[in-house]
């Protein structure tokens, strides 16, 4: 998450909605092998598949949370750019999702536009596995940011994966083998602009309930806005939904679909959205910024521990499941759903 300064200016968050049970684990802990945190990370990706990871303390998390101010900056005056020079850097999904989202372009389950914008950079024009995509001169000329941020988030990754491989038993590579950086993937670094609610008619949904494809999520956000679904709860269920509070110095880890297809369901990804920011926090625009981890386009889906059949998945490429559950959506017959959250006997 964003150091404390960018903490100090914003509204407060209110102590009045019902917020999401989140576990806070230190990175130093894991970095430093501590059991408690190792068991800590297992416990929270099984139950809620959200946790609150502290960067406090650690020299990773720390420069990290350097990074994360720096691209809190940045974002902003990239949302601010006139829309003529946003439009010559659109996404083309589902050819390609590199470059802006403009606002609207979504739509919610209430079939009303969405209400927030981003810019998504590839991982692989960053590190040089394919050609950088276009990008505006503000993001050329910022270039060695994005990528520190990307090693030191990767980096972070990385950490979390043997954590969870260890955990489960596999081998300390299980996981980070199937998303190595250096090889050609869909992972992207978000930045977005949820917009203000003002009005009445603005207290809803911005972004539709969803989980992410990928294997982990780093999300830095300042404002709320963020809900997950309590588990077992129905979406339609306005009273299920439970708000994150965001904390200095900690990122949100959310845990993907990918994560779930490897354990067999051992592990959680879970449903959340994007609503309105609770409070007087609703009247300012509301920044994010995420890394998004996803398999490397070559690695195979099939289940690597937990019981059953693979199904028709496990005989498939990361990059033909990704395909697989893009289309579903684009076709509008996806089961939006929390997967997996299974109790591993032993662990």
């Amino acid at each position: 998450m964003a150091s404390e300064r960018l903490f100090r200016h914003i509204p407060p968050f209110p102590d009045n909605v019902p917020t999401a049970p989140m576990h806070t684990i230190s990175l130093a802990g894991l970095r430093s092998g501590n059991g408690a945190a190792a068991k800590q990370t297992m416990t929270a990706c099984q139950e809620l598949g959200f946790f609150l990871l502290d960067l406090q303390g650690d020299r990773l998390g720390e420069t990290m949370m350097e990074d994360i101010d720096q691209l809190f900056d940045l974002g902003k005056d990239l949302m601010s750019l006139p829309d003529e020079v946003k439009e010559q850097y659109l996404s083309n999904p589902p050819q390609s999702f590199l470059g802006f989202k403009r606002r609207g372009q979504a739509k919610i389950e209430t079939d009303a536009p969405g209400r927030f914008e981003w810019f998504n950079l590839g991982q692989d024009g960053l590190l040089g596995n394919t050609a950088l995509q276009p990008v505006p001169p503000l993001v050329d000329s910022q270039l060695p940011l994005f990528t520190s941020f990307l090693k030191h988030g990767q980096d972070i990754v990385a950490v979390i994966s043997l954590i969870l491989a260890s955990q489960l038993g596999l081998p300390p590579d299980a996981f980070a083998s199937l998303q190595l950086p250096t090889r050609s993937s869909g992972t992207v670094i978000r930045l977005m602009r949820a917009f203000a609610s003002p009005e009445d008619d603005d207290l809803r949904a911005s972004v539709t309930h969803h989980t992410d494809f990928g294997t982990i999520t780093l999300l830095a956000n300042v404002l709320g806005g963020l809900q997950v679904l309590a588990p077992g709860k129905s979406p339609e269920d306005e009273n299920a939904w439970l708000w994150v509070r965001p904390r200095p110095g900690c990122l949100i880890v959310n845990l993907c679909d990918a994560m779930v297809q490897w354990t067999g369901g051992l592990l959680r990804s879970n449903t959340y959205r994007i609503y309105h920011a609770p409070g007087d926090q609703r009247y300012v625009d509301r920044y994010s910024l995420a890394l998004l981890v996803r398999p490397d386009h070559e690695a195979s889906m099939k289940r690597l521990i937990g019981e059953g059949e693979d199904g028709e998945d496990g005989d498939l490429s990361a990059w033909e499941w990704e395909v697989k559950k893009t289309m579903a959506l684009v076709r509008g017959d996806a089961v939006v759903q929390s997967k997996g959250g299974k109790t591993l006997e032993g662990v």
